[in-house]
């Protein structure tokens, strides 16, 4: 009688390609996460500058 190496316990080829579908889009994820804390990281937006303008004592009169 032949033993059915199939479906021996110690065969991980088939049973390990079940376990490597969830890794693309956990490291999608992790992409996507460390992509928005660089650009968040870089600046955005940046405060505004007083503008004073010079104005003569002619036209503060008026």
């Amino acid at each position: 009688m032949k033993n059915n190496r199939n479906f021996s316990s110690f065969d991980g080829g088939t049973r390990r390609r079940g376990t490597r579908l969830p890794i693309i889009p956990i490291a999608l994820v992790v992409l996507l996460v460390l992509l928005l804390v660089f650009l968040w990281s870089r600046g955005g937006e940046q405060p505004q500058q007083r503008v004073e303008k010079i104005i003569p004592a002619e036209q503060l009169g008026k």
